[in-house]
Protein backbone atom coordinates (compact mmCIF):
# COMPACT_ATOMS: atom_id res chain seq x y z
CA UNK A 1 0.00 0.00 0.00
CA UNK A 2 2.85 2.39 0.78
CA UNK A 3 4.39 1.83 -2.64
CA UNK A 4 1.01 2.32 -4.33
CA UNK A 5 0.37 5.50 -2.35
CA UNK A 6 3.78 6.93 -3.27
CA UNK A 7 3.51 5.94 -6.94
CA UNK A 8 0.15 7.70 -7.23
CA UNK A 9 1.41 10.74 -5.32
CA UNK A 10 4.31 11.20 -7.73
CA UNK A 11 2.32 10.35 -10.85
CA UNK A 12 -0.56 12.69 -10.11
CA UNK A 13 1.24 15.46 -8.24
CA UNK A 14 4.82 15.32 -7.05
CA UNK A 15 6.59 14.61 -10.33
CA UNK A 16 5.63 18.20 -11.11
CA UNK A 17 6.24 19.93 -7.78
CA UNK A 18 9.03 17.87 -6.21
CA UNK A 19 8.13 18.43 -2.57
CA UNK A 20 10.04 16.57 0.10
CA UNK A 21 8.26 13.37 1.14
CA UNK A 22 8.99 12.30 4.71
CA UNK A 23 8.21 8.74 5.77
CA UNK A 24 8.13 8.30 9.55
CA UNK A 25 8.71 4.79 10.85
CA UNK A 26 9.74 2.92 14.00
CA UNK A 27 12.89 1.30 12.66
CA UNK A 28 11.18 -1.41 10.66
CA UNK A 29 12.50 -0.16 7.30
CA UNK A 30 16.05 -1.37 6.73
CA UNK A 31 18.39 0.37 4.29
CA UNK A 32 17.55 -1.92 1.38
CA UNK A 33 13.83 -1.53 2.08
CA UNK A 34 14.23 2.22 1.91
CA UNK A 35 16.08 2.12 -1.39
CA UNK A 36 13.49 -0.23 -2.89
CA UNK A 37 10.68 2.12 -1.88
CA UNK A 38 12.44 5.29 -3.02
CA UNK A 39 12.88 3.97 -6.58
CA UNK A 40 15.43 6.68 -7.19
CA UNK A 41 13.08 9.48 -6.09
CA UNK A 42 15.46 11.69 -4.13
CA UNK A 43 12.58 13.65 -2.59
CA UNK A 44 11.76 10.70 -0.31
CA UNK A 45 13.38 10.66 3.12
CA UNK A 46 12.95 8.15 5.94
CA UNK A 47 12.86 9.36 9.54
CA UNK A 48 12.83 7.04 12.52
CA UNK A 49 10.70 7.94 15.52
CA UNK A 50 10.49 6.36 18.96
CA UNK A 51 7.13 6.18 20.71
CA UNK A 52 6.45 5.81 24.41
CA UNK A 53 3.61 6.47 26.81
CA UNK A 54 4.12 9.92 28.41
CA UNK A 55 5.59 9.75 31.90
CA UNK A 56 2.83 11.96 33.33
CA UNK A 57 0.21 9.26 32.66
CA UNK A 58 -0.46 6.35 35.00
CA UNK A 59 0.34 3.29 32.90
CA UNK A 60 -1.90 1.15 35.08
CA UNK A 61 -4.87 3.11 33.71
CA UNK A 62 -3.98 2.40 30.10
CA UNK A 63 -5.31 -0.85 28.61
CA UNK A 64 -2.98 -2.94 26.48
CA UNK A 65 -5.82 -3.21 23.98
CA UNK A 66 -8.51 -0.59 23.82
CA UNK A 67 -11.94 -2.11 23.25
CA UNK A 68 -10.14 -5.45 22.99
CA UNK A 69 -8.92 -4.51 19.50
CA UNK A 70 -6.58 -1.53 19.25
CA UNK A 71 -3.10 -1.91 20.70
CA UNK A 72 -0.71 0.70 22.05
CA UNK A 73 0.79 1.27 18.60
CA UNK A 74 -2.50 2.63 17.29
CA UNK A 75 -2.72 5.03 20.21
CA UNK A 76 0.89 6.15 19.77
CA UNK A 77 -0.15 7.06 16.22
CA UNK A 78 -3.05 9.13 17.56
CA UNK A 79 -0.72 11.17 19.78
CA UNK A 80 1.75 11.55 16.90
CA UNK A 81 -0.84 13.21 14.64
CA UNK A 82 -2.68 15.06 17.39
CA UNK A 83 0.40 16.70 18.90
CA UNK A 84 3.92 15.49 18.18
CA UNK A 85 4.14 15.89 14.40
CA UNK A 86 3.64 19.65 14.58
CA UNK A 87 6.67 19.95 16.86
CA UNK A 88 8.83 17.59 14.80
CA UNK A 89 8.22 19.38 11.51
CA UNK A 90 8.56 22.80 13.12
CA UNK A 91 11.96 21.78 14.52
CA UNK A 92 12.93 20.59 11.02
CA UNK A 93 12.20 24.07 9.67
CA UNK A 94 9.01 23.40 7.74
CA UNK A 95 6.15 25.90 7.53
CA UNK A 96 3.56 23.65 5.79
CA UNK A 97 2.86 19.98 5.30
CA UNK A 98 0.16 17.64 4.14
CA UNK A 99 -0.42 14.16 5.47
CA UNK A 100 -1.02 10.97 3.56
CA UNK A 101 -1.36 7.54 5.16
CA UNK A 102 0.15 4.52 3.46
CA UNK A 103 -3.36 3.64 2.30
CA UNK A 104 -4.24 7.14 1.06
CA UNK A 105 -4.50 7.26 -2.72
CA UNK A 106 -4.70 10.30 -5.02
CA UNK A 107 -6.45 9.07 -8.17
CA UNK A 108 -6.57 12.17 -10.35
CA UNK A 109 -4.06 14.75 -11.45
CA UNK A 110 -3.53 17.86 -9.32
CA UNK A 111 -2.03 20.55 -11.54
CA UNK A 112 -1.50 23.26 -8.93
CA UNK A 113 0.80 23.59 -5.93
CA UNK A 114 -1.31 22.74 -2.88
CA UNK A 115 0.85 24.78 -0.51
CA UNK A 116 0.84 27.86 -2.73
CA UNK A 117 -2.93 27.53 -3.15
CA UNK A 118 -3.43 27.45 0.63
CA UNK A 119 -1.05 30.32 1.29
CA UNK A 120 -2.30 32.59 -1.47
CA UNK A 121 -5.92 32.16 -0.36
CA UNK A 122 -5.22 32.73 3.32
CA UNK A 123 -6.15 29.21 4.44
CA UNK A 124 -4.54 27.57 7.47
CA UNK A 125 -6.22 24.15 7.26
CA UNK A 126 -7.46 22.14 4.32
CA UNK A 127 -9.15 18.74 4.01
CA UNK A 128 -10.72 16.53 1.37
CA UNK A 129 -13.47 14.60 3.20
CA UNK A 130 -16.04 15.23 5.95
CA UNK A 131 -16.81 12.27 8.17
CA UNK A 132 -18.81 11.38 11.27
CA UNK A 133 -16.52 9.57 13.68
CA UNK A 134 -17.61 6.45 15.55
CA UNK A 135 -19.45 7.08 18.80
CA UNK A 136 -17.35 4.62 20.78
CA UNK A 137 -14.17 6.66 20.16
CA UNK A 138 -15.78 9.87 21.40
CA UNK A 139 -17.26 9.07 24.81
CA UNK A 140 -16.53 11.97 27.14
CA UNK A 141 -14.62 13.99 24.54
CA UNK A 142 -17.11 16.78 23.87
CA UNK A 143 -17.78 17.17 27.59
CA UNK A 144 -14.06 17.57 28.22
CA UNK A 145 -13.70 20.13 25.44
CA UNK A 146 -16.71 22.12 26.65
CA UNK A 147 -15.34 22.11 30.20
CA UNK A 148 -12.06 23.50 28.90
CA UNK A 149 -13.79 26.21 26.88
CA UNK A 150 -15.86 27.18 29.87
CA UNK A 151 -12.92 27.29 32.28
CA UNK A 152 -10.75 29.27 29.84
CA UNK A 153 -13.62 31.59 28.78
CA UNK A 154 -13.03 30.73 25.11
CA UNK A 155 -15.66 31.50 22.49
CA UNK A 156 -15.10 28.98 19.68
CA UNK A 157 -15.63 29.82 16.01
CA UNK A 158 -17.67 26.83 14.73
CA UNK A 159 -17.28 23.97 17.23
CA UNK A 160 -20.69 24.75 18.74
CA UNK A 161 -22.31 24.43 15.32
CA UNK A 162 -22.12 20.66 15.85
CA UNK A 163 -24.41 20.67 18.87
CA UNK A 164 -28.17 20.82 19.29
CA UNK A 165 -30.82 19.24 17.11
CA UNK A 166 -28.34 19.05 14.24
CA UNK A 167 -26.97 15.87 15.79
CA UNK A 168 -30.35 14.19 15.35
CA UNK A 169 -30.77 15.04 11.68
CA UNK A 170 -29.71 12.70 8.91
CA UNK A 171 -26.94 13.42 6.44
CA UNK A 172 -29.25 15.50 4.24
CA UNK A 173 -29.45 18.06 7.02
CA UNK A 174 -25.77 18.81 6.66
CA UNK A 175 -26.46 19.90 3.11
CA UNK A 176 -28.18 22.93 4.66
CA UNK A 177 -31.08 22.97 2.16
CA UNK A 178 -34.47 24.61 2.29
CA UNK A 179 -36.49 24.39 5.50
CA UNK A 180 -33.87 22.16 7.09
CA UNK A 181 -31.33 24.92 6.60
CA UNK A 182 -33.53 27.52 8.28
CA UNK A 183 -34.39 25.22 11.16
CA UNK A 184 -30.81 24.12 11.71
CA UNK A 185 -29.49 27.66 11.54
CA UNK A 186 -32.00 28.73 14.16
CA UNK A 187 -30.99 25.89 16.48
CA UNK A 188 -27.29 26.63 16.03
CA UNK A 189 -27.77 30.32 16.72
CA UNK A 190 -29.78 29.58 19.83
CA UNK A 191 -27.27 27.12 21.26
CA UNK A 192 -24.25 29.25 20.38
CA UNK A 193 -25.81 32.44 21.77
CA UNK A 194 -26.83 30.68 24.97
CA UNK A 195 -23.36 29.30 25.61
CA UNK A 196 -21.43 32.39 24.60
CA UNK A 197 -23.51 34.65 26.79
CA UNK A 198 -24.39 32.37 29.69
CA UNK A 199 -21.47 30.25 30.86
CA UNK A 200 -23.75 28.24 33.15
CA UNK A 201 -25.73 26.72 30.27
CA UNK A 202 -24.11 23.97 28.23
CA UNK A 203 -25.38 21.28 25.84
CA UNK A 204 -26.01 17.82 27.20
CA UNK A 205 -23.39 15.23 26.27
CA UNK A 206 -25.26 13.42 23.49
CA UNK A 207 -25.95 16.60 21.52
CA UNK A 208 -22.54 16.57 19.82
CA UNK A 209 -22.83 15.10 16.32
CA UNK A 210 -19.16 13.96 16.02
CA UNK A 211 -18.82 15.53 12.56
CA UNK A 212 -15.26 16.36 11.54
CA UNK A 213 -12.38 16.14 9.09
CA UNK A 214 -11.23 12.75 7.78
CA UNK A 215 -7.62 13.66 8.43
CA UNK A 216 -5.76 10.82 6.71
CA UNK A 217 -5.36 13.72 4.30
CA UNK A 218 -5.07 17.23 5.63
CA UNK A 219 -2.87 20.19 4.78
CA UNK A 220 -1.97 22.87 7.28
CA UNK A 221 0.22 25.78 8.23
CA UNK A 222 2.34 24.61 11.15
CA UNK A 223 2.37 28.08 12.70
CA UNK A 224 -1.32 27.77 13.52
CA UNK A 225 -0.63 24.75 15.73
CA UNK A 226 2.07 26.64 17.61
CA UNK A 227 -0.13 29.53 18.65
CA UNK A 228 -0.17 29.65 22.45
CA UNK A 229 -3.91 29.06 22.82
CA UNK A 230 -3.84 26.09 20.43
CA UNK A 231 -0.82 24.58 22.18
CA UNK A 232 -2.51 24.99 25.56
CA UNK A 233 -5.59 23.18 24.30
CA UNK A 234 -3.62 20.31 22.72
CA UNK A 235 -1.48 19.80 25.81
CA UNK A 236 -4.55 19.90 28.03
CA UNK A 237 -6.05 17.00 26.09
CA UNK A 238 -2.68 15.25 26.05
CA UNK A 239 -2.38 15.41 29.84
CA UNK A 240 -5.88 13.98 30.18
CA UNK A 241 -4.59 10.94 28.29
CA UNK A 242 -7.79 10.49 26.33
CA UNK A 243 -5.99 9.08 23.31
CA UNK A 244 -4.43 6.28 25.34
CA UNK A 245 -7.24 5.57 27.77
CA UNK A 246 -10.34 6.21 25.67
CA UNK A 247 -8.94 6.26 22.11
CA UNK A 248 -10.01 9.81 21.43
CA UNK A 249 -8.71 9.96 17.88
CA UNK A 250 -6.48 12.54 16.24
CA UNK A 251 -9.46 13.17 13.94
CA UNK A 252 -11.63 14.57 16.71
CA UNK A 253 -8.74 16.38 18.42
CA UNK A 254 -7.78 18.14 15.20
CA UNK A 255 -11.39 18.86 14.34
CA UNK A 256 -12.01 20.47 17.71
CA UNK A 257 -8.86 22.59 17.54
CA UNK A 258 -9.64 23.82 14.02
CA UNK A 259 -13.31 24.54 14.76
CA UNK A 260 -12.48 26.33 18.00
CA UNK A 261 -9.58 28.51 16.89
CA UNK A 262 -10.00 29.03 13.14
CA UNK A 263 -12.76 31.03 11.43
CA UNK A 264 -14.41 29.34 8.42
CA UNK A 265 -12.57 31.69 6.07
CA UNK A 266 -9.30 29.98 7.07
CA UNK A 267 -10.57 26.44 6.32
CA UNK A 268 -10.85 24.90 2.87
CA UNK A 269 -12.40 21.71 1.55
CA UNK A 270 -10.86 20.39 -1.67
CA UNK A 271 -13.40 18.92 -4.09
CA UNK A 272 -11.60 18.86 -7.41
CA UNK A 273 -9.58 15.63 -7.23
CA UNK A 274 -10.42 12.00 -6.57
CA UNK A 275 -9.22 10.56 -3.28
CA UNK A 276 -9.43 7.14 -1.68
CA UNK A 277 -9.03 6.08 1.90
CA UNK A 278 -10.96 2.99 2.90
CA UNK A 279 -10.97 0.48 5.73
CA UNK A 280 -12.02 -3.06 4.90
CA UNK A 281 -13.14 -5.97 7.03
CA UNK A 282 -13.60 -9.41 5.54
CA UNK A 283 -13.22 -7.89 2.07
CA UNK A 284 -16.14 -5.55 2.72
CA UNK A 285 -16.05 -1.77 2.93
CA UNK A 286 -16.18 -0.88 6.63
CA UNK A 287 -15.33 2.83 6.77
CA UNK A 288 -14.37 5.59 4.36
CA UNK A 289 -14.28 4.87 0.64
CA UNK A 290 -13.43 6.64 -2.60
CA UNK A 291 -14.41 10.27 -3.15
CA UNK A 292 -14.72 11.39 -6.80
CA UNK A 293 -13.53 14.86 -7.68
CA UNK A 294 -16.03 17.19 -9.29
CA UNK A 295 -16.24 16.20 -12.94
CA UNK A 296 -14.20 13.04 -12.32
CA UNK A 297 -17.06 10.65 -11.59
CA UNK A 298 -16.13 8.47 -14.57
CA UNK A 299 -12.59 7.93 -13.31
CA UNK A 300 -11.76 4.22 -13.90
CA UNK A 301 -10.74 3.85 -10.26
CA UNK A 302 -14.14 5.13 -9.14
CA UNK A 303 -15.97 2.75 -11.45
CA UNK A 304 -13.82 -0.21 -10.38
CA UNK A 305 -14.27 0.59 -6.68
CA UNK A 306 -18.04 0.75 -6.99
CA UNK A 307 -18.15 -2.44 -9.01
CA UNK A 308 -16.11 -4.30 -6.39
CA UNK A 309 -17.81 -3.00 -3.25
CA UNK A 310 -21.26 -2.00 -4.52
CA UNK A 311 -20.88 1.58 -3.30
CA UNK A 312 -18.35 4.38 -3.20
CA UNK A 313 -18.27 4.96 0.54
CA UNK A 314 -19.86 4.01 3.83
CA UNK A 315 -23.15 5.66 4.71
CA UNK A 316 -21.73 7.74 7.56
CA UNK A 317 -19.32 9.74 5.45
CA UNK A 318 -19.42 12.07 2.44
Amino acid sequence: MLEKSLDLLFKNYNNQFRHKVLIFHEGDFKNQDQEDIKKGREEIEFHEVQFEIPSFLNRNEIPEKWDGIFGIGNRHMIRFYALQLFDILNDMGYDWFFRLDDDSFIHSRINYNLFEYMNQNGYDYGYRVDVKDAQRTCFGFSEMVLAYLKAERIKPHTFLDNFGESSKLNNEAFGMKGKIKRKLTKVIDTVADKINHDLNNWPVSMEWNRWGYYNNFFITRIGFWHQMEVQSFLHFLDRVGGGYKYRWTDLIVQTAAVQIFLPPSKIHKFKDWTYEHATFKNNKLDFGGIYPGEGDEENPEVIAFQKQFGKLRTSNSY
